[in-house]
């Protein structure tokens, strides 16, 4: 009885694995393969030539806002169609690079290429294995700014340091030019902040540095700075100078790399008052508004006796608020016996005004060691300037 039962089960269970498997079978045949025809939007084939009819933002992922110039190292979607298969792309003639584009039949995603090229151009340029369009785009160039030069009176055949900003992009010695007069400098040493510029042999003081480059728009700009500008010197050759001292101060008039200075030597205890008064009739000049002005100098240490916050100098014009120089904003500055330029706000130490062309200026050094100090520095070429 009971194997007749387990054959019964026996066989039951081998029906039920028939159907099963049966069924199975034919669930397989009816199975649709929904990637049958189904292409990648990066592997579509061009059907043509390249078109742009749109470039965003590549966080604008609704593609509200259209734009028409974009950053370096920008992110940016260019929109339009057969944009796969790229093989160039050009931001004002700079390729970028392939290894950052990514691509769909009708978009790209590309990076801004970080370098920038003076041809000014404007365009993105778009090059597939079927042709090329090209799309107005404009890559605004960093503003170029010409701040001053590390001592405006060096010796002409002498090379001068500039100060400013983005000169190695603007490329100053091959595309951009600096110029005294019609002739061009030699230019070296180019970073994003400085380069230096050969002042020729025999040029003359009161000569203007030009620079010269195109914007980004491609619209001729310049810049100036001066050139030993002894025509604004307040003092000129210290002969007719009135100089007075308090304290146990000890400066002398002396003539320095062409140049008539105060020279100051001594050792000094701590606070104490050191007074120095430069009278002369003011030279023919008209100061209008001394928010308008500095005072520049070129000032001069020996290498093992820096300027620091410590060293308090302190000017004032025609008795008027005493104004405290804080080298380099109190990091201190050490010229290693180089002159360098210095300038302050006048309207800081001239808070009673500027007596007017001809009549009697005073300008007053005050120096306070704020502790004990070993001086050996030299102040010359002061002048009023315009900002």
């Amino acid at each position: 009885m009971i194997m007749k039962h387990y054959n019964s089960f026996i066989f039951n269970f081998l029906n039920f694995y028939i159907v099963t498997a049966a069924l199975l079978l034919t669930s397989c045949t009816n199975i649709v393969d929904y990637d049958k025809d189904y292409t990648p939007a990066e592997h579509i084939a061009n059907s043509g030539a390249p078109t742009i009819s749109a470039v965003y933002d590549v966080a604008d992922t609704e593609l509200q806002t259209p734009i028409t110039e974009g950053n370096i190292n920008q992110m940016v979607r260019i929109v339009g169609t057969n944009l796969n298969n790229v093989k160039k792309v050009t931001f004002n003639t700079v390729e970028a690079d392939l290894k950052e584009v990514y691509t769909a039949s009708t978009s790209a995603v590309v990076r801004i290429p970080s370098a920038l090229s003076m041809e000014h151009v404007n365009k993105i340029e778009y090059t597939t294995e079927q042709g090329t369009t090209v799309f107005d785009f404009v890559i605004p160039f960093p503003t170029l700014t010409v701040s001053s030069l590390l001592c405006e009176f060096v010796k002409a055949g002498e090379w001068a340091t500039v100060y400013g900003e983005n000169f190695d992009i603007y490329q100053f010695g091959t595309v951009s030019k600096v110029c005294i007069g019609e002739q061009e400098l030699a230019i070296d040493e180019v970073t994003s902040t400085s380069m230096k510029v050969q002042i020729p042999a025999g040029t003359p003081d009161n000569s203007t540095i030009t620079f010269r480059w195109t914007d980004s728009k491609g619209e001729a700009m310049t810049a100036e700075l001066p050139f030993r500008p002894t025509a604004q010197l307040l003092y000129g050759d210290m002969s007719d100078l009135s100089m007075s001292t308090d304290g146990p101060v000890v400066v002398a008039k002396e003539e320095i790399d062409g140049m008539a200075s105060l020279h100051f030597t001594g050792s000094y205890d701590a606070w104490s008052w050191n007074t120095i008064d430069l009278s002369r009739n003011m030279i023919d000049q008209t100061i209008d508004n001394t928010d308008d002005y500095v005072l520049k100098f070129e000032v001069k240490n020996a290498t093992n006796f820096p300027l620091t916050e410590d060293t308090g100098l302190k000017f004032a014009v025609n008795w008027g608020s005493d104004y405290g120089w804080n080298p380099a904003g109190g990091s201190g500055i050490n010229t290693f016996g180089r002159w360098q330029t210095v300038s302050l706000p006048l309207s800081a130490m001239a808070s009673k005004g500027i007596v007017t062309p001809g009549t009697w200026m005073t300008m007053r050094i005050i120096f306070q060691p704020h502790a004990a100090y070993e001086a050996d520095f030299q102040l010359a070429n002061f002048r009023f300037v315009r900002k």
